[in-house]
């Protein structure tokens, strides 16, 4: 057996060799600290000029290149020395235009600091850029310039461009950066004589030419030195090319048989008409085109395309006296079957009074239409209306007055879009005397109600309106009606009659009314509903009411505490009745007296109504909007309650309700 020394021993070498293998691991887990530097450096381009404002672009990576290990950075010229420096990694690339730096060969380094190391400029941090220029230089003055296009028609526009303004490449004309140029722009027409003056811009546009081979000079000044060139280029200017304008659309369609007139015109440039021949060519349109024909005339008159149904397409154009051709026009034609004629057709309203030939009252007022007329294969365009062998309209309508009494004969005829006339049609029709009607009734009576009935007539036609009077006050317009008397007198009934034919005639009946004690004064008035909505009307009837009658007044009681007042003679428009109108919701109380013609009252209650006119309420009547406040029992009537209660009763006394 091992001694206790010697197994305590063992036991803490094993425990040195644990912990040796435990610190062991803890290094194997963590990583080690990144090393700080540089990856990578690149400038583009790497070769510029500082005559020109390039921009230049400045990339990089590196090991601490992040928002969290970054804490400073700088960027370094061997000829500028310091570019740009900072802690913010967003801003490690960068950009700059080259004519902000020195001319030379640049050595540009990058470093960066990180866990508080510096980067080492090595191979990978460290790249070049070029930088070229010219200064102190005297730059040397070309004149670059093109004219586009170089040859054009009369009329035509030619762009003028130099230097910079050259497309699609610019060709500067020095090597200055920002020169001080001037431009002078002049043409010699057809190459001989003076110069003459054009522009002064590096580019410019123009279309003021004539016809020849021109020279173009251009003068350019750098105002610097006082340093010029100059160049000269051609401009051919040609004749501008005719136009050959043909009349009308350049798709039209005729029918077989008809001709076709085909008009044109040669204009300049400027739509102006000039003196042209022209050459012309017909192509028939079938599987493959044919030529049928050419034609060296103005205007053409074709009647040989429409024997048979095609397509054509007809071209043509123009030669000017210097020879020049315009584009080819094409006409395209369409020949469709053979035209079929329009058909005429007459009405005649109003309606004819009958008989085999129609007959119209005398001084009848006729209306002729042509709406039922048609054409087949196209539309109608024209009419002719014929009277007593004359043409008298050319309207599609036409309208007369008719006076003697005789038959009489209209005719019509209509043209279409192809101008074909259709045969002339004619209506009969015959004008009759009219005489007035007869105008006859009968009374019959019952108490105060009359009843008026008519036994009108008329010998050729109809009675066909009706107007009832009484005393000149007119109360109906039935053929029978019904009047109630209220009032003793005499009375004169008119019945006034029209016929048919426009013709009327009255007659006229008189009646005595004599009123009984019992009915002499009795005023009676009906209502309507007396629980309405706003702005619904409210009608009060006084055809009930008997004796002589001045007037009646009216006074409304408004929910806001106001009166209005009406004063109301009878008959009214509206006959026996008269109508309010209540717009606003509310309890209107109304005041309704009968003024006697006599001027002598019976008593207030029989005079008198008072209706209770419920707008836009629950149908329950009431005499105060405003709701009244709860109060404490005491057990006995309160004082207002007691107040309310008399004038309700004193109200119902006085007050009498329809």
């Amino acid at each position: 057996m091992q001694s206790e020394a010697g197994r305590l021993g063992v036991n803490m070498r094993l425990e040195l060799i644990f912990g040796i293998l435990f610190v062991a691991s803890i290094a194997i887990l963590v990583p080690a600290s990144a090393e700080t530097e540089v990856l990578m450096v690149n400038i583009n381009p790497d070769n510029v000029d500082n005559r020109i404002d390039e921009e230049v672009n400045f990339d990089a990576d590196c090991t601490v290149c992040n928002e969290e290990q970054l804490e400073y950075y700088y960027w370094n010229s061997s000829i500028d020395g310091v570019l740009t420096s900072g802690s913010d990694f967003l801003n490690l690339n960068f950009a700059m235009g080259s004519n902000l730096f020195t001319e030379g060969e640049h050595n540009v380094t990058l470093q960066v600091k990180g866990d508080g190391n510096w980067s080492e400029i090595n191979d990978n941090s460290t790249t070049i850029l070029t930088v070229i220029g010219d200064e102190g230089k005297d730059s040397e003055l070309s004149v670059n310039f093109d004219i586009t296009p170089p040859s054009l028609r009369l009329g035509e526009t030619a762009r003028f461009e130099s230097c910079t303004t050259m497309q699609p490449e610019p060709q500067p004309c020095t090597d200055e950066i920002n020169p001080d140029l001037s431009f002078a722009w002049h043409i010699q027409w057809d190459g001989l004589g003076n110069w003459s003056y054009l522009a002064d811009t590096e580019a410019f546009e123009s279309n003021q030419f004539q016809v020849g081979n021109h020279n173009v000079r251009l003068t350019i000044t750098d105002n610097s030195n006082e340093d010029f060139s100059e160049d000269t280029k051609e401009l051919l200017v040609l004749p501008p090319i005719p136009i050959l304008d043909i009349e009308g659309p350049d798709q039209v369609s005729i029918k077989a048989g008809e001709i076709l007139a085909v008009n044109s015109t040669c204009l300049d440039n400027y739509f102006q008409e000039i003196s042209c021949s022209y050459e012309w060519e017909m192509w028939e349109d079938k599987a493959g085109p044919s030529l049928l024909f050419r034609l060296d005339t103005e205007d053409l008159v074709l009647d040989n395309l429409t024997e048979e149904v095609h397509n054509y397409d007809l071209m043509g154009r123009a030669i000017d006296d210097s020879g020049t051709y315009s584009s080819w026009v094409h006409l395209f034609i369409t020949v469709n079957p053979p035209n079929e004629s329009p058909v005429a057709s007459i009405s005649i309203s109003p309606e004819s009074l009958g008989g085999l030939t129609p007959e119209y009252y005398q001084y009848s007022t006729l209306t002729f239409s042509s709406h039922n007329s048609n054409d087949p294969d196209g539309q109608i365009v024209a009419y002719k209306w014929w009277h007593n062998n004359e043409v008298v309209s050319e309207e599609s309508t036409w309208i007369s007055e008719f006076s003697d009494l005789t038959i009489y004969q209209v005719k019509l005829e209509v043209r279409d879009d192809s101008g074909v006339w259709s045969s002339k049609v004619s209506a009969n029709f015959k004008i009759v005397e009219n005489t007035p009607p007869t105008a006859s009734f009968d009374i019959s009576s019952e108490g105060l109600s009359y009843n008026f009935n008519s036994t009108s007539s008329d010998i050729e036609g109809t009675v066909t309106n009706f107007e009832w009077s009484v005393n000149d006050v007119v109360i109906s317009s039935n053929k029978n009606t019904t009047w109630l008397a209220n009032t003793s007198g005499t009375y004169e009934i008119t019945l006034m009659v029209w016929d048919d034919g426009g013709l009327s005639s009255n007659t006229t009946q008189t009646i005595e009314v004599v009123l009984s004690a019992s009915e002499q004064k009795n005023f009676v008035v009906s209502f309507s509903s007396k629980n309405i909505e706003p702005g619904d009307s409210f009608t009060m009837d006084f055809s009930k009411t008997t004796g002589d009658v001045d007037h009646y007044t009216v006074v409304v009681n408004n929910p806001n505490g106001s009166r209005d007042s009406y004063k109301i003679t009878i008959p009214t428009a509206d006959g026996y009745n008269y109508t309010l109108m209540f717009p606003v919701k509310g309890v209107y109380t109304l005041d309704i007296t009968v003024i006697w013609a006599d001027g002598i009252a019976q008593d207030n209650m029989a005079d008198f109504y008072g209706p209770t006119v419920n707008v836009g309420g629950d149908g329950t009547e009431t005499t105060d909007e405003t709701a009244l406040e709860e109060v404490e029992d005491s057990g006995l009537p309160s004082i207002s309650l007691f107040i309310s209660l008399l004038v309700t009763g004193l109200i119902a006394i006085s007050r009498r309700q329809r």
